[in-house]
């Protein structure tokens, strides 16, 4: 074993090497620490060492600075990196970021690989850095990928290489090809002065030389100073040299042949040969060469042999007596016949105690069979082993860790005689191994707690993965984790993993201050024990000892001064300080990340809770329907808490016999109604009925606890096992009751639900007040003159508010009367159209039989030919079929007609559905295809559909149609009132004129109709040609009098995906808009149209669905005497609602 100044000495050398080394080369010792930075390295991070600081703050300093180097991205994924290796002892290769001394961080491919004592035992890593960041990606990094997409400014930079570059980067390669050859060149001229001074010293070497074929013929032969070896050196080439020697030696040969071509490396072997005089001794020698050929040296031994082996015992014994390691040897039972001295010395036994005696005594029990085992492998295989670890006991009592190789000894025969090893002490290194698997498990540990804080969609799933890293790289038993109720002051069990993973039992809901968890909750401090069977606070010690419980571990989850919980583990082995400490430090995260979900719950809940009164608020402020607020009440109530029933009560006091009404009611479907009937007399429902006049709430968390056995019967007759009432009254003296039922077992009423439910119910109050008021103001505007304006103005005020939210509505409430209408006349129409081929096949089948009667039964008689002459059946004949065909055409059309109506209305797309927009579309120009044919007075307006390819996009259906129908009614509102009829031009216009005006109107389709100016050249020649060809056939032209007017109405619709939204532009070629009215066409109220002709309410309500529904915009392009142009963008991806 090397000294360790030894090793410090040769350290110290090499690192006086390294520092005037062109690379920057760091060291770490066997502990996974940072020792040695040589100058270069320091150099390019501008980092300087304190020379005045002692050798433990040195260490220190050199150990921190490589974490305090590397780009904070980076440095996790490298430190897992290199604490892998150190498992392992292989080479690695790692990139990151470092800081270079200018502040900037470079590309840095850094190469590190084992380093390992002259006694085979690991001391560290030695690794060297290259500089990345100005070398093309294609050459610095062929196999490290991982740092392509975090050198994005890199690799572009790279790729700016100028052309004056390149050419220096050639001519750097064409000099190093030229040295290259230099090199080879000379190479070649050694070669050729070795093959001659090769050739002189087979002249002179006392050894046979043969050079052989893979098969073991002798290519070449030189007999040397030996006497003959059974071979003629006259007569040997291409013989078999195993044919020339005895068979024993020569299947000797042939083995040693066939080990060289395999391995490729050199084989050596002795062998006795007899001779007439007597038998010698030789040392056969087998190298490899190219072309499967072998070189065989072969020398005499037997003048040399009893003096080498009186000089090898010589250095045998001096080795042995010197060396550091214990050599030993064994006879096949066992038993040592031999150790060196040196035993005593690190074994503390005398060598008298060791000799005859066998080695089992002295091995670890547990490690006994490793050691057999590997002395019967080389017992049976003849060869050596790898080498054995195994623990053996020092004299002082203490077990230490061994590595040992052995091999056996044999007699001539091949037969085994003994065993002879050496062993060293390998404790440090297994020690450190074990502290390192130790860093790398808690590394893991930690790395998996902080991706469960960090990655858990849910409070309960963060807990869950927090408690398996417990169990998975802890090595617990089971791990649970307790949160703490406030409002009971217990702590609830919310996971447990491990052997254990059910939430139910006794340790569901432990007091504060009870049992060992509820105690660490009441002291703020951990309990922690590696004895659980001396452990007072471990109640249970009988299942402890069954289970093989030895540790317990439990911290209180705080977070500044407040508890949120408890987390806690039983482990089957001892747990170390340092599984400790990362527990703890777990411990902290775990609380905050707790902490953290629970806030972000609270806060979502009071969202949700404010959502619900900002809707009954809005409810209030829209209408005066009671009925309807309670409803929806109701409605939210039930959805939001999530209980079975829930019944709102008004108290109708002022009949004749006082009773409650049932107004709504919202409960689970396999649960009966509270009330068959909606009254309810006062003896009905004592137990709300009694509070609520008072004003008292009723909070009842389980039925079972109620002492009142008449109003614990009462509400099981109901199976009610939890119930909530709460009160409502009013200034005008109405009084109600919500009552919120639970059937599902226990279910604590939580204080902000019942907050929440108090809003509600002061909401109610006030809008029954409002009500009450709005009736107080119209009776009182009535009587009193001098307010009536004042009122007026207010009730004015009152109905445009409303008129905005009637107009959102109106067109829900035409797509619900155009579904039903289109269902109502969808059952007839079908009925129709079944049975129109039906009547069809009839129709034929009767005429065919009136013709054969005309067949069978002519001349027919005076009266049947009258009649056939009265009904003209000839024509009869020909035309019924066509009526019959016409009348299933015309059934098709409604059909059409119906499916369009439904497609618009979309009742059954409730929330955001992917749809084709395409067909929306198509459904809204159907709908106002009337609109869009010729009337007296108006051409027929044009509709041209440039659709782009779009996929289905999710958006409110319904709610885009009402946007299509806006604007496509307002184009064709502005088109008639705009546009002169054509019913003229069209007159007289002959077919080849349209041809030709056909022909330049399909020359090129326009691609938009704002600020286009070749459609309007198009239309242009359309009337010029026309007016052409009326002159030339003598017919007066007509020309308008305004020389921009247009007699083509067109609508143009296109549609295209642009990034990731959808575009939808819908173009008219009218008479434009002012820069003023373009400013307020999204204004609600803001018309252009003659009073009594529309709202100003369209496009506000398009504007709010494309940009408040979907998140959207729409635009509006257009100039005086250039059309518009309204641009709707939607995003193309959306979350469908479910």
């Amino acid at each position: 074993m090397i000294v360790e100044e030894e090793i410090q000495q040769d350290e110290k050398v090499f690192c006086q090497q390294a520092d005037i080394a062109p690379l920057m080369i760091w060291m770490s010792g066997y502990n996974a620490l940072y020792c040695y930075f040589n100058s270069n390295w320091l150099k390019f991070t501008g980092t300087h060492l304190t020379k005045a600081a002692s050798a433990s703050a040195l260490e220190e300093e050199i150990g921190n600075i490589w974490t305090g180097s590397v780009h904070p991205e980076d440095r996790q994924r490298c430190e897992d990196i290199y604490l892998r290796a150190f498992a392992t002892y292989e080479s690695f290769q790692r990139q990151y970021r470092l800081r270079s001394a200018s502040g900037e961080y470079r590309w840095i491919l850094d190469t590190a690989a084992p380093r390992f004592a002259a006694d085979g035992s690991f001391v560290g890593y030695i690794g060297y850095c290259i500089d990345l960041t100005g070398v093309p990606i294609g050459i610095s990094q062929p196999s490290l990928t991982e740092s392509y997409s975090l050198s994005t400014n890199s690799s572009r930079r790279l790729r700016k290489i100028t052309d004056r570059e390149r050419a220096t980067e050639l001519a750097k390669a064409l000099e190093q090809l030229q040295t290259e050859i230099r090199k080879r060149q000379a190479v070649e001229a050694q070669l050729r002065q070795k093959t001659s001074e090769f050739a002189a010293i087979l002249q002179v070497l006392p050894d046979s030389y043969f050079r052989l074929d893979a098969d073991g013929s002798i290519l070449d032969y030189k007999q040397g100073l030996m006497e003959s070896l059974y071979i003629p050196p006259e007569d040997c080439q291409g013989k078999s040299l195993r044919e020339c020697l005895p068979t024993a030696v020569g299947d000797r040969f042939h083995q040693a042949i066939t080990q060289v071509l395999e391995t490729q490396y050199e084989v050596s072997f002795e062998y006795t040969l007899p001779l007439p005089e007597k038998n010698n001794n030789f040392e056969a020698r087998l190298l490899p060469l190219p072309d499967r050929q072998i070189i065989v040296l072969i020398r005499d031994t037997s003048n040399n042999i009893q003096a080498a082996l009186i000089e090898s015992d010589a250095k045998f014994r001096s080795i042995v007596e010197n060396a550091n390691n214990v050599i030993f040897a064994l006879t096949l039972e066992g038993i040592f016949s031999y150790v060196s001295p040196n035993w005593t010395e690190i074994f503390g036994h005398e060598v008298a105690e060791v000799e005859g005696k066998s080695f089992i005594p002295f091995i670890h029990p547990d490690d006994v069979h490793i050691c057999v085992d590997y002395f019967q492998r080389i017992l049976t295989t003849g060869e050596k082993q790898k080498a054995i670890e195994y623990r053996v006991q020092y004299k002082n009592g203490s077990w230490r860790w061994h590595t040992s190789n052995s091999s056996a000894i044999k007699d001539a025969n091949g037969n085994v005689l003994y065993f002879v090893g050496i062993c060293y002490d390998t404790t440090d290194r297994k020690e450190a191994e074990v502290a390192l698997a130790e860093r790398a498990r808690l590394a893991n540990f930690r790395a998996d707690v902080d991706a469960a804080l960090t990655q858990s969609d849910s409070l309960q799933n963060m807990m869950r993965r927090c408690t398996d890293a417990l169990v998975e790289h802890l090595d617990a038993a089971f791990a649970r984790i307790w949160t703490l109720n406030e409002q009971d002051n217990v702590l609830e069990l919310q996971v447990s993993s491990g052997m254990y993973t059910h939430v139910n039992g006794p340790h569901k809901c432990v007091p504060i201050g009870q049992f060992k968890i509820g105690l660490i909750a009441e002291e703020g401090k951990p309990h922690l024990t590696n004895s659980v069977q001396t452990d007072p606070r471990i109640a249970n010690k009988e299942w402890a000892q069954r289970e093989g419980m030895v540790a317990f571990a439990g911290y209180p989850l705080i977070v500044e001064d407040e508890t949120v919980g408890v987390i806690a583990m039983f482990a089957r082995q001892t747990v170390t300080e340092s599984t400790f400490k990362a527990l703890e430090f777990a411990a902290q995260e775990i609380a905050i990340g707790i902490k953290r979900k629970q806030v972000e719950i609270a806060l979502r809940e009071s969202a949700q809770r404010e959502a619900l009164l900002n809707r009954l608020s809005s409810q209030i402020r829209a209408s005066l329907d009671l009925n309807h607020i309670v409803e929806t009440a109701v409605q939210e109530i039930h959805n939001l808490f999530e209980i079975d029933r829930c019944v709102f009560f008004w108290y109708r006091q002022d009949a004749d016999v006082p009773y409650w009404e049932k107004v709504y009611e919202v409960k689970n479907s396999f649960l009966p109604c509270l009330l068959n009937d909606q009254e309810a007399t006062h003896a009905e429902i004592k137990l709300i009925a009694a509070k609520t006049l008072n004003g008292e709430i009723i909070r009842i968390d389980d039925t079972e606890t109620v002492g009142d056995s008449i109003a614990q019967q009462f509400l099981q007759d109901f199976g009610f096992t939890a119930f909530m009432a709460l009160p409502v009254h009013t200034q005008s003296g109405e009084i109600g009751a919500f009552s919120c039922g639970y059937c599902s077992g226990f279910r604590p009423w939580l204080n902000n639900e019942v907050e929440l439910l108090q809003a509600v119910t002061v909401q109610l109050a006030i809008a029954i007040d409002q009500a009450k008021l709005y009736t107080q103001s119209r009776i009182t505007a009535q009587t009193a003159q001098d307010k009536a304006q004042q009122l007026e103005a207010a009730l004015l005020e009152l109905q445009q508010t409303q008129a905005q939210l009637i107009q959102t509505e109106k067109m829900s409430s035409l797509g619900q009367l155009v579904a039903g209408i289109a269902h109502e006349i969808n059952n007839p129409v079908n009925f129709i159209y079944g049975n129109i081929s039906h009547a069809s096949e009839y129709t034929k089948d009767l005429l065919h039989l009136v013709e054969l009667y005309q067949q069978s039964y002519y001349p027919p008689t005076p009266e049947i030919d009258r009649q056939i002459n009265n009904i003209d059946l000839d024509f009869l004949r020909q035309d019924l079929p066509k009526i019959l065909e016409s009348m299933k055409m015309g059934a098709e059309r409604i059909r059409q007609i119906v499916l369009s109506l439904r497609n618009f209305s979309r009742l059954d797309e409730d929330g955001t559905k992917a749809v084709d927009i395409h067909q929306g579309m198509d459904s809204t120009l159907l709908l106002l295809q009337n609109r869009l044919k010729a009337k007296p007075g108006h051409p027929e307006i044009q509709v041209i559909r440039d659709y782009g390819n779009l996929p289905p996009v999710v958006c409110h259906a319904g709610q885009m149609n009402q946007v299509f129908m806006n604007l496509l009614t307002n184009a064709i509102d502005v088109l008639e009132e705009s546009f002169v009829t054509c019913t003229e031009r069209s007159r007289w216009r002959s077919l080849s004129e349209r041809s030709i005006c056909h022909t330049l109107r399909e020359d090129k389709a326009p691609m938009s109709l704002v600020n286009n100016t070749e459609q309007r050249t198009n239309e242009r020649q359309l009337l010029l040609l026309s007016e052409t060809l009326r002159e030339q056939a003598g017919k007066p032209v007509q020309r308008n009098a305004s020389q921009g007017e247009m007699t083509f109405p067109q609508i143009r619709i296109r549609s295209l995906i642009q990034e990731d939204h959808v575009i939808i532009r819908i173009a008219d070629n009218g008479p434009g808009m002012t820069k003023e009215v373009r400013k307020r066409i999204f204004d609600p109220f803001f018309t252009t149209k003659p009073v009594g002709k529309g709202t100003g309410m369209g496009l506000s309500i398009s504007y709010q669905i494309i940009v408040q529904k979907h998140g959207g915009k729409i635009q509006c392009i257009s100039a005086p005497g250039e059309g518009a142009e309204f641009v709707v963008m939607i995003p193309l991806k959306q979350e469908p609602s479910t």
